[in-house]
């Protein structure tokens, strides 16, 4: 079904996961269907302002920027576009595994912060920083040594793909650790205090102000080969994590988000 074959796939499966959850809140008395709502209106308005608009205005400039990434490698032409866009599905499979360790990293700190056991807190975002570069090293270690097995599994092993998705490949495991420490401490930790203005910030600057320029510079006007401009991807990932880790290390992300403290 091609195109419209993955969109009814997405949806369906959207749907499936949206029936589950609201069966399992139903089942099990989850407290979001039992509290009481608040009659102070003002306050959850000011927390939803703080929290949840600058994490959707977020999501929105991410998903943009990566649109224009596509068309970037798009101006370079079909086949580096093709290779560009079969290694998102790849990247997105690794992000996966990791992602589901910023969740846990999230629950788990926001819950000290909730507690008000600030040093828990502390100590949590630490232990699950030093997993995943761990993780993040190993992965890349392993991926970096089965490249050539990855290139023929996403059907880029022909004379045409080759060249260019071979480097690519190599790029993507040597930095691999470094996009998931990003990751780590944007969903994990950063955005598990309440820092979300912080983060749509440092996502416009590294993605819109260097990321973006940087890369449409390479590919465009100096017109630079598809491996090169790939490693300029990693300019984004570099900012991201000079801003974000300085972030942590200031400790501005430390707070009690529960309402009764809004």
């Amino acid at each position: 079904m091609g195109v419209a074959g993955a969109a009814l796939a997405t949806t369906i499966s959207r749907f499936v996961q949206v029936v589950i959850m609201m069966s399992y809140i139903q089942i099990n008395k989850h407290w979001l269907i039992t509290s009481k709502v608040t009659s102070d209106r003002e306050k959850i308005r000011h927390s939803f302002n703080k929290l949840a608009l600058p994490t959707t205005t977020n999501a929105l400039v991410w998903a943009i920027g990566t649109l224009t990434y596509q068309m970037i490698f798009g101006q370079m032409g079909t086949t580096e576009l093709a290779v560009f866009s079969m290694l998102g599905p790849f990247e997105s499979l690794c992000y996966s595994v990791f992602f589901g360790i910023a969740v846990a990293c999230s629950v788990l700190t926001g819950q000290s912060l909730g507690r008000e056991d600030f040093l828990d807190a502390i100590r949590m975002s630490r232990l699950f920083i030093k997993l995943v570069f761990c993780i993040g090293i190993f992965l890349g270690v392993g991926l970096f040594i089965s490249r050539h097995s990855l290139v023929a599994w996403l059907n880029l092993d022909n004379a045409k793909f080759y060249p260019l998705a071979l480097p690519a490949i190599s790029i993507l495991c040597t930095v691999i650790w470094l996009r998931m420490l990003n990751l780590i401490i944007i969903n994990g930790i950063l955005r598990a205090g309440g820092d979300s203005n912080f983060c749509l910030k440092m996502d416009f600057i590294a993605m819109w102000i260097v990321g973006i320029p940087i890369t449409a510079y390479g590919a465009i006007i100096a017109e630079l080969n598809f491996t090169y401009v790939y490693f300029l991807l990693v300019s984004e990932e570099v900012v991201k994590f000079l801003l974000c880790f300085h972030r942590y290390m200031k400790l501005k992300w430390v707070n009690n988000l529960t309402l009764t403290n809004s």
